[in-house]
């Protein structure tokens, strides 16, 4: 039994999968019926790869014994877990009415109270699952399901994680997507803590705001550096008819230094509320019913607010049965005026009579005789200059993307960012070895005194590189340095990418000796 096989019609103890609602590379999640109670419900089967599995089971029934504690009424809870025929499966609520990335593909980018809607369902579940020492660690549109009337629960707290370890880190589509909303630990492979859920979702408020995403680099390793470099950019530069209040709030949530994001998700929240007062504001052209009321003071208050529903399919009620009555409009026939609170002369000004002889000016009238020309003079000087700029800056050869590639690679590896490493790498490397063998491998060591020695093109997309570097390992008995030669392949993508598909490492015995 697999994954992503056809397993409509299976029983996995008292649940009945009828159709698939959603899959991944070693995950899918089946529409079910329990039998006792009938009822629907979403079953999430997961495979675990041969090599650690039993492993990776052990981490699973940690996890969700972890998540099945979590009771709360904007959490999915977990009703069930099972392992069979290497498969563990958990069982949850079926929720049929959509998820958040569904409502943003249809709207594009939220009223700014609908968001906070929003964020106060998710700050109560966040700040309570944090209580608990719980971290998310995957807050994406696709995990936060939607009832009809506008209720959020949030879904799949840590079991992204899992799978992910489980699939050894395929960067594909899926990581693409989460990408998206990666913190900065999260990239440098550090354990999460609250702060990453923090930085998630200030991600995540900004696409609500601007209707896309933060950063929009092409693959997973330019987005993936991009959250470690780049501030987020400006909602009220994009979105003008946001306040500049609004920045100062998310720059702090996706702060790059964890410490200095808020302390909790119910902080940002009153943050949040308190950036948008000014859009609730009674204009005075309001009836008195339409005008807002008093301030919520605190997050306590805030949760009173009524809900602002955007559901996903709108209900039938919700249309008028008839349609409006016409407004009439008088229009009195004398004079049209606007009253703006000042006087106004009506009397009809005339242009005053010049008194002065207008004669051309003989230099005016040679630079429009001769404007034609300075155009084209300057046009041929912008076309010569860019031609020597061709001459002058070569589009990079394969040889030297390779180069580049490769020094990237032990930069990242030298500053513990194991993910932008391990992206560099291309799938087939990836498939050979597993996200954590390759940390373990990297983790102790520093590089260093790299020296190309030769850098072959076998083709337009492949370019063989060998070299020389040297490692320090810090041991028992102190500091370990060792040289190697490094022999290795890096080709061109299909995305148009530079990737290290192979890698040959043996130790240069005649510098070791030296």
């Amino acid at each position: 039994m697999k994954v992503n096989d056809d397993l409509i019609g299976t029983v996995l103890g008292s649940y009945t999968l009828e159709k698939i609602v959603g899959y991944s590379r070693l995950s899918a999640v089946y529409l079910a019926r329990q039998s006792h109670p009938g009822r629907l419900v979403a079953v999430k089967i997961v495979q675990a790869q041969s090599p650690g599995r039993d492993d990776f089971f052990l981490r699973f029934r940690r996890e969700v014994t972890s998540i099945a504690r979590l009771e709360h009424p904007h959490i999915l809870p977990l009703l069930d877990y099972e392992e069979r025929d290497q498969l563990a499966y958990v069982v949850m609520p079926y929720i049929g009415a959509g998820n958040l990335e569904q409502v943003l593909k249809r709207e594009g980018k939220l009223a700014p109270r609908q968001v906070l809607s929003y964020l106060l369902q998710i700050a109560s579940a966040l700040d309570y699952a944090h209580a608990l020492h719980v971290v998310h660690g995957d807050l994406k549109p696709t995990n936060i399901l939607l009832y009809p009337d506008g209720r959020l629960v949030l879904t799949d707290f840590a079991l992204a994680n899992l799978t992910e370890c489980a699939a050894d880190i395929d960067y594909t589509a899926e990581l693409l997507t989460t990408s998206l909303y990666m913190s900065p630990e999260m990239v440098r492979g550090e354990p999460l803590t609250h702060c990453s859920d923090i930085y998630q979702l200030g991600t995540l408020l900004f696409q609500m705001l601007c209707g896309h995403v933060p950063f929009k680099g092409e693959g997973t390793y330019t987005l993936m550096r991009q959250h470690l470099q780049e501030r987020l950019p400006s909602v009220a530069v994009l979105t003008p008819d946001l306040p500049q209040t609004l920045d100062r709030v998310l720059q702090k949530a996706t702060a790059k230094n964890p410490a200095e994001r808020y302390r909790s998700v119910g902080e940002l929240a009153q943050a949040f509320a308190a950036a948008i007062a000014p859009l609730d504001k009674p204009q005075q052209s309001l009836p008195h019913h339409l005008q807002s009321q008093e301030r919520p003071q605190s997050l306590s208050d805030l949760s009173k607010l009524e809900f602002i529903t955007t559901s996903i399919c709108p209900p039938s009620s919700a249309l008028p049965e008839s349609p409006p009555t016409p407004v009439k409009v008088v229009v009195d026939s004398g004079p049209l005026t606007a009253d703006f609170g000042f006087s106004y002369i009506q009397d009809q000004i005339l242009p005053l009579p010049s008194t002065i002889s207008r004669k051309p000016h003989i230099f005016s009238f040679f630079l429009l005789r001769c404007l034609p020309l300075f155009v084209l003079i300057g046009i041929g000087t912008l076309a010569f200059l860019n031609v020597l700029g061709a001459f002058a800056t070569s589009p990079s050869t394969s040889a030297e993307q390779a180069r580049t590639v490769i020094s990237q690679y032990y930069d990242d590896l030298n500053q513990h960012n194991y993910r932008l490493a391990y992206a560099l790498c291309s799938t087939n490397f990836r498939r050979r070895i597993s996200y954590a063998r390759f940390v373990s491998s990297y983790q102790h060591l520093t590089h260093s005194d790299i020296l190309f020695k030769q850098t072959a093109e076998r083709s337009p997309s492949e370019v063989n590189v060998v070299m020389q570097l040297q490692t320090q390992e810090k041991a028992s008995q102190g500091t370990l340095i060792q040289h190697y030669q490094w022999n290795g392949m890096v080709d061109r993508q299909s995305d148009g990418s530079w990737q290290i598909e192979q890698i040959t490492i043996s130790p240069d015995r005649a510098l070791d000796s030296v």
